[in-house]
Order: C-alpha cells, then structure tokens, then sequence
C-alpha cells in the first residue's frame, strides 16, 4: 500500500488538472461568446446599412425624377402648329422665342425673341422626345380619377403642398378656383394627368424653397386650359414646362413663367406674359439632368456607407482570428 504522503501528491495534482481544465473551458466559453457576439455585432451593422440602402433605393423608385431635356425648345416660350392671342389691349408678352405654322404675320403682342414661321421641324422632334422620357419614368401615382391637386397631401406635408417628384393620375389634374398649390424644394417636378390639366380663376401656383420653374413639367393627355386671373401683375399664377400636343389655351391675365409647348395643335393667349425661365437648380450629368441632392440625402448615404463597411470590416476581421485560432 503507498505511503498517505504519495496519495496526497497524486490527489493535489488531480486537483491542479481539474482546476486548470475548469480555468480553460471558461476562457474558451468566454473567448466563443466573444466570437458570437463579435458576429451578431458584424451582423447587425451589415443589416442595418442593407435596410436602410433599401428604404432608400425604394423611396428613389417612388418620388425621384430627372430632367426631360428640352432640346431646341428650350428657347421657346411658345412652340404651336395655330397660335392665336385674343387680346390686341393690353397686349400679351412673350419673353422668348416664338413658332407657329398658322397665325397672323404680325402678332399683335410684343415678342423679346425670334419668331419662326413656321416651327423648325427639330422642335417637334425635342417635343415629343421630351415627352417620352417624362412619360417613361416611374411615378407615385395619386388616383384613378381626377385628382385636385390643391386637396393632395404627399407625406406629411399640409395639402396642396408638394415636394419634388414625378407624379401621375387616371384622370385629370386640377387646381380649384382661388387656392394655391406650393411646390416645395430644390429638385425636379413632373406632372402626368391621365386627362387634362385645368387650373381655376384666380388660382395660383407657387414655387418655395429652392423649386425652380425650369425644373418643372406638365406632361397631360388631354388639353391644358389655365383659368383667367382678376388682375395684370407681373407675378406668375403658374410655372413650368407645359407639353401638350393636344393643346394650351391661358386665359386672361394668366401669366405663366414658364414655356407653352404645343408643336402639332394649337397656343391661345389673352394678354398674358410668357416669361422662359433662366433658375437653373439641377446638376448635368452627360445628357442627362439630374436633381441637385439635398443635404439630408447626403448624410444618409454617408450612414449607409459608414454601417455597410464597419459591419464587412468587422466580418472580415472575424474569419482572420477564427483562421489564426
């Protein structure tokens, strides 16, 4: 039988083997819990920016718009096939340039630009291909039927407010007689009415914040009629690019900041000022426009690009001390 000495060593040195396994399973239990969290931490960071790259990719998809380019038209404050103005006192004013097929050889209104007679055949072909590219881009459609816009409410805004975008709808577009509707911001506006466009007496549209009337366009199937106002002021009661082959008829004392497009129907005035617009608020980029970014869409893709690349570096770092373990 060994000495009690001999199974007192043996014993304390079983006790050293298992204190120092017990020591190691819990090094390695917190050395893979690291592990696991470093992954879920990785994780998360990676899935946040992906959310948030999404939410913005879709809201892109929905409200954002570009520039059709005008071409030749851009020039013009009115492009018809008949042009009529039905008011010889006070005369109408267009601050432009001025085409026509049909019409008197002296207008009785006062012209800034040139006046071609008849339309240069290019400006038909800028017309309709300004029209196909606001045709084919993606819009937030706003109703089946005929939309007010003066009643639309976009997001949280107050209705009647709207913010850049390209907006569509089944039926016609309409501003009720004596209210206002306020484009709000820097950026592109493209308007499609399923129908037509019709603007109320008295009715005026406004432009705050940085929105340009050269970013904006009127895109309607049917034909635009812009409802008379009470009083010849040099302040606009509409802006933006109106295209419309079917025809623009701007009532008495409307005034328009903006260009009348109608290469193949018909332009009608009644002592109105056409004035092109000169703001420039977009950003050219080869042939194509684009909205000049805001600053909150800055930041967020500099948040989606910071969360994207801690959360692959940290990845990335994970696989190197699992490869070194």
């Amino acid at each position: 039988m060994p000495p009690v000495g001999d199974f007192l060593i043996w014993g304390n040195a079983m006790n050293a083997q298992i204190d120092s396994a017990v020591r190691f399973r819990h090094v390695d239990c917190n050395v893979a819990e690291r592990i696991r969290l470093r992954r879920n931490h990785a994780g998360a960071l990676a899935g946040i920016g992906l959310v948030i790259l999404l939410c913005l990719a879709q809201s892109d998809v929905a409200s954002a718009a570009t520039a059709p380019p005008l071409g030749t038209t851009s020039t013009y404050g009115v492009v018809s096939s008949t042009f009529t103005n039905s008011n010889t006192s006070p005369q109408s004013i267009i601050n432009g340039d001025v085409c026509y097929a049909t019409g008197p050889t002296t207008p009785p209104l006062t012209i800034t630009g040139a006046t071609n007679i008849p339309c240069p055949p290019q400006t038909g072909l800028d017309q309709a291909a300004a029209t196909a590219n606001a045709n084919g881009q993606l819009c937030t459609f706003l109703g089946a039927g005929a939309i007010t816009l003066d009643s639309v409410v976009i997001g949280g805004n107050p209705p009647g407010t709207i913010p850049p975008g390209c907006y569509t709808s089944g039926g016609a577009m309409l501003i009720t007689a004596t209210t206002n509707v306020t484009l709000n911001g820097a950026g592109v506006y493209i308007f499609r009415p399923g129908g037509a466009l019709t603007t109320g007496a008295n009715s005026n549209l406004l432009l705050a914040n940085g929105a340009c009337a050269s970013d904006v366009f009127w895109v309607p199937v049917g034909a635009t009629t812009l409802g008379a106002n009470n009083a010849l002021s040099p302040t606009p009661t509409f802006s933006g690019n109106i295209l419309d082959a079917a025809g623009i008829t701007i009532g008495h004392f409307a005034n328009l900041t903006g260009r009348a497009l109608a290469f193949g129907g018909t332009v009608t005035t009644d002592a109105v000022t056409i004035t092109v617009p000169t703001c420039t608020s977009v950003i050219a980029v080869g042939n194509v426009i684009n909205p000049a970014p805001t600053l909150s869409a800055w930041v967020m893709a500099m948040l989606v690009a910071f969360l994207a690349i801690a959360g692959f570096a940290a990845m990335r770092t994970l696989r190197q001390s699992s490869l070194r373990a």
